[in-house]
């Protein structure tokens, strides 16, 4: 048997595995098997210790520029560079009083608060948010999230044309709007419950298939519903003159009322304190017992009526004196109504029958008004000193 050489070939195959590395600087992560100490390379190139290498990628992609926290996360596939940075709500408010958070909305709101332009109390029904870029191009869209249980169950959008919660079903892409366009109104968020707590969020568009995670959540509870109606009885230097009930006008002295005689005024006037945060306003009426003033012992009245009481035989009304109010972006006015805005002897009738006297359109921080009672007795009505009506005025809110 011959001898035979038999060469066996080995090939040794050296792979390298690459690891990419995200610049790290100054930070130390620990495994069980290894820990990175101090990589301040912002380029490419291999970092070296006694127990492994490492190959360093350049210009690693990352999609967020900000310090990444609990709440974010690094992502590096090519698609994630196209997305837009996670939006942030900067401010939630519903009920703030003298501050704000939120900087593009109405002067009122910047330093009075939803106070300021909601009423006394806040919103009950509305509120304000405004977002923090997080430095987007200003083309970015952004969706927003509501709930009343931290997204745990309840997960709605604000719908881009009503402001109002829809449900997630009826989201789409018409719900996405800049920064700018979500800001532009006062209020952003309507439809609301009142004195109900609710969270919201924003989603992030910048083009196809670039929608961002959920950002961080802030909450905002509304107010309730809020109303307050006083009554005083003062002067016409009585602006801000409180008397407590009961109320009581008298005509005496020079303002007496004599029969064929002219139009005379009350001694004094109704004065009235009115605020809502009523969306809708508010309504003053007011009705009369006898629809006039009478007098028991004489079994005669002197009927009220709608007019210029110089031009009629007699008549005994109510008139407009004084009526003021604070304004704002988001509050309402208040006007007296044509039968009672009058001048000169011009009244309102006091009826049997309700009649709105004053009307206020919106939100009503700090009005007052005030009323003349006026009256004419014609030449047939006997004297007496107990002609008397009784009025009842009523706070009417609209929410």
């Amino acid at each position: 048997m011959k001898n035979r050489t038999v060469l066996i070939t080995i090939w040794i195959c050296i792979f390298t595995i690459l690891f990419p590395v995200y610049s790290t600087i100054a930070e130390e992560l620990d495994s069980t098997n290894y820990k990175i100490v101090d990589i301040t390379t912002q380029g490419g190139g291999t970092a070296e210790s006694t127990n492994y290498s490492t190959l360093l990628t350049i210009n690693d992609t990352i999609t967020d520029p900000r310090i990444y926290s609990t709440s974010y996360k690094v992502t590096a596939d090519p698609a994630s560079a196209f997305r837009p940075a996670i939006a942030e709500v900067s401010c939630f408010e519903t009920t703030t009083d003298g501050y704000s958070n939120c900087t593009t909305g109405p002067s009122e709101l910047t330093t009075g608060g939803m106070v300021a332009i909601c009423g006394d109390g806040g919103c009950y029904d509305r509120a304000r948010f405004e977002i923090d870029t997080n430095d987007n191009p200003t083309d970015t869209l952004y969706a927003i999230q509501i709930s009343e249980d931290n997204f745990s169950s309840d997960i709605r959008y604000i719908d881009g044309s009503t402001y109002e919660p829809e449900t997630y079903s009826s989201h789409n892409i018409n719900d996405f709007r800049t920064k700018t366009q979500w800001e532009t109104d006062t209020f952003n968020v309507l439809g609301l419950d009142q004195a109900t707590q609710y969270y919201i969020r924003i989603i992030a568009l910048h083009g196809d298939f670039t929608e961002t995670e959920e950002g961080p959540s802030q909450t905002a509870t509304t107010a309730g519903t809020s109303s307050s109606f006083d009554i005083d009885i003062a002067g016409t230097g009585g602006i801000s003159t409180e008397t407590d009930p009961p109320f009581t006008i008298s005509f005496t002295g020079t303002n007496s009322i004599l029969a064929g005689a002219g139009t005379v005024t009350a001694d004094n006037l109704i004065w009235m304190d009115a605020e809502t945060n009523g969306a809708g306003g508010f309504a003053i009426v007011q009705k009369g017992t006898n629809g006039g003033l009478y007098s028991t012992t004489r079994s005669a009245q002197i009927d009220s009526v709608t007019g210029d009481l110089d031009s009629l035989s007699e008549g005994f009304g109510l008139q407009s004196y004084y009526l003021d109010y604070d304004t704002g972006s988001g509050l309402g006015s208040i006007t007296a109504q044509t039968n009672y805005s009058g001048s000169g002897a011009n009244v309102g009738i006091v009826d049997t029958d309700w009649n709105k006297v004053y009307d206020g359109d919106g939100p009503i921080v700090a009005g007052r008004m005030a009323l003349y009672v006026m009256a004419r007795a014609g030449t047939d009505k006997l004297g007496a000193t107990d002609y008397d009506e009784t009025i009842t005025f009523i706070f009417v809110p609209r929410y």
